[in-house]
């Protein structure tokens, strides 16, 4: 009878978080010899993972593709503003060249690592094991499992918010774009719609090519002829005679939810938006992942400080029951604030000190409102 391999840790879902668990797991040196079950839908949708940090706490950096050293804000009004981020860079780098790196090279060079490609159909687990069974009867036994399966967001969950995005890659015919800056929020086109909230995101590649992409803010599902109606806009309003080609495109949706923390030590815990590693008000993941999985194998319970939960409860629940004060909101924000301390703040890097200068700029009434409102 053959024997069963008994796995030290299953990762069930080969993306962002997923890998970068499996990578760091094996970085320890106590884990090299452990064997590792890696669970892969096979999605390889095309994504951008961008992220801010100074180079010396850059995740990743020899997948970085493109940076940036300064960043754009457009406002309602479209007065446009650009700055320098001090120690900072913007980073960039593409679903591809990631996926690339693990299935091209760094899987294939760790025996240690069992992969396959399938669907979790259930989990059972006892107090020292647990058993796995995908949807094919494929049956795997392991010790831990990482779970980046989301859970069905429900009606009961608070706030009930989604960022979605819709994104084409474009090349011009000629220089018509600031290769030196991120357009982080433009939002100057006209929020017509009263069901959501929206901005456009760019990402300059060069003076010529550069991801543009729709993003909105909505409590309803994905709108694909809407958001693609908005990208024509968009780009009828600031390119207007510019000749251009369609090279790619991403979408996707970000549940923009806070998610309850799980003990890091249990046999199956989540990794990844699942486990709440998505920043709720802003969407941005790939380096809160990337420091949870080092947490996770150097079983250190991670720095989470409460006053952050509470500030993003109250924009989602701005975004859910007001949306179309978020643009007044952010050009005061951007308006008011050096740009390198507005990251800091999305980075939860700064001191309260800061935070109550920050919110003292803001329209206190208008947060009042919604602290009252949540509360109820």
């Amino acid at each position: 009878m053959k024997a069963v391999t008994v796995y030290d840790l299953a990762i069930v879902g080969a993306g962002a978080s997923g890998l970068q668990l499996l990578y760091e797991y094996l970085q320890k040196a106590e884990n090299i010899d452990k064997k590792v079950l890696l669970i892969d839908s096979g999605d390889r949708s095309k994504k951008s993972w961008c992220f801010w940090s100074t180079e010396d706490q850059t995740s990743f950096p020899f997948l970085i593709e493109k940076s940036w050293s300064k960043i754009r804000y457009r406002s309602s009004l479209g007065v446009s503003r650009t700055e320098e981020i001090g120690s900072h860079q913007y980073y960039y780098i593409p679903s591809e060249k990631f996926f690339d790196y693990f299935f091209g090279t760094y899987i294939p060079d760790h025996s240690q690592i069992t992969w396959v490609t399938g669907w979790v159909k259930d989990l059972n687990t006892d107090d020292t094991q647990t058993q796995i069974e995908l949807t094919n009867g494929d049956l795997f036994v392991t010790k831990k499992v990482a779970d980046s399966r989301i859970p069905a967001i429900t009606k009961s969950a608070k706030p009930r918010v989604y960022q979605h995005f819709w994104g084409k890659f474009v090349e011009f015919d000629s220089d018509v774009l600031d290769s030196q800056a991120v357009t982080l929020m433009d939002f100057s086109i006209k929020q017509s719609n009263p069901a959501f909230t929206v901005f456009h995101y760019i990402l300059p590649f060069s003076t010529r090519k550069a991801l543009i992409e729709t993003t909105v803010f909505s409590t309803e599902a994905y709108d694909e002829q809407a958001f693609e109606m908005l990208w024509k806009k968009y780009i009828h309003e600031n390119y207007e005679g510019k000749t251009f080609q369609i090279v790619g495109e991403e979408r996707g949706t970000i549940p923009m939810v806070q998610m309850p923390n799980q003990p890091k030590n249990d046999p199956i815990f989540p990794i990844g938006t699942a486990a709440g590693r998505v920043k709720p008000s802003t969407g941005y993941a790939f380096t809160r992942m990337h420091q949870d999985a080092k947490d996770r194998v150097n079983q250190q319970k991670g720095i989470q400080k409460a006053r952050y939960t509470f500030y993003d409860s109250i924009l989602l629940n701005m975004i859910q029951e007001e949306n179309q004060v978020i643009p007044k909101v952010m050009d005061r924000l951007f308006s008011k604030m050096q740009y390198v301390n507005i990251l800091r703040f999305l980075d939860e890097k700064t001191s309260i000190w800061e935070e109550l200068k920050l919110f003292s700029q803001m329209q206190i009434p208008l947060f009042l409102k919604h602290l009252f409102t949540m509360k109820r």
